[in-house]
C-alpha cells in the first residue's frame, strides 16, 4: 500500500507537470509579417518615381519596378523624361512680316448679348496704326481676351466694367508633340466705362503693349 501511495504520488506531479508544460507551450499570437526590406542595390520608390512614371509608393512593387536594379530604375527614368533638346517654345518674332505690322486675335465675352460692345472694341483696335485684327489665335501675334460687365442702378445701365488680359499665342514642341500655349501680358480692369469711351480705352491700352514688337520690327 505505501507503494502503490507512493506511485500515485509521483505519477500526480507528472500531471501537474505536464499540464504546466502544456500552459506554457500555448502559442501566442502572430506577430504580423513585416515588409520585406529592399535588398541592397535593387531599386526603391522616390518621389521621382511618382514624378516621372506616374507609379504611386503603394503600386511600386505591383508594376515589379521593385525587382529592378538601382541602375536600371535610373536608366528607365533617364529614357520616361522629355528630351530636353526636344522642348521647344516657339513665340512670333518682334518685326513680324509685312514689317512694322502686328496681327491681333480679340475675344469679348461676358454682357454683351448684342455684339455692340464687341464690335465697338473690334474698330477702335483695328484703327490703331499698323494692327490687323485677324480671326484665328494661330495667325495672330498678340492676344487680347476682353470680358465685359454690365454695371446697373435701379435695372438701368449706367455702364460697363471691362477685364481684360493680353497675351502672346505660342507653340511647344515637347518629345514630337506640339500644343498650342499662350503666355500671358498685361492684365487689368477698367470701371465704369461708357459706350466707346471703352473701346477707346482698350485700344489705347493694347497699342502701349504692342510697342515691343514694334521696336523689333524698327530695327
Amino acid at each position: 500500500m505505501k507503494r502503490a501511495v507512493s506511485l500515485w504520488r509521483v505519477c500526480g506531479v507528472a500531471v501537474v507537470l505536464a499540464g504546466q508544460m502544456m500552459v506554457a507551450q500555448t502559442p501566442a499570437a502572430k506577430p504580423k509579417p513585416k515588409a520585406a526590406a529592399a535588398k541592397p542595390g535593387m531599386a526603391v520608390w522616390t518621389p521621382e518615381v511618382q514624378k516621372t512614371l506616374g507609379v504611386s509608393q503603394e503600386n511600386f512593387g505591383a508594376e515589379g519596378l521593385n525587382k529592378l536594379t538601382k541602375a536600371q530604375l535610373t536608366a528607365l527614368l533617364v529614357s520616361a523624361r522629355p528630351d530636353p533638346g526636344k522642348h521647344l517654345l516657339t513665340c512670333p518674332a518682334s518685326g513680324t512680316v509685312p514689317a512694322g505690322r502686328v496681327r491681333v486675335y480679340l475675344t469679348v465675352s461676358g454682357d454683351d448679348s448684342t455684339g455692340m460692345i464687341a464690335g465697338e472694341i473690334k474698330q477702335a483696335v483695328g484703327s490703331l496704326t499698323g494692327v490687323d485684327v485677324v480671326d484665328t489665335q494661330a495667325a495672330a501675334d498678340r492676344v487680347l481676351n476682353v470680358v465685359i460687365q454690365e454695371q446697373t442702378i435701379n435695372k438701368r445701365t449706367i455702364g460697363f466694367t471691362a477685364s481684360y488680359l493680353t497675351g502672346t499665342p505660342c507653340s511647344e514642341d515637347i518629345a514630337e508633340k506640339k500644343t498650342d500655349v499662350e503666355m500671358k501680358g498685361t492684365l487689368g480692369t477698367y470701371t465704369d466705362p461708357k459706350g466707346a469711351d471703352l473701346a477707346r480705352d482698350l485700344a489705347g491700352m493694347l497699342d502701349h503693349d504692342l510697342q515691343s514688337l514694334r521696336v523689333g520690327g524698327a530695327k
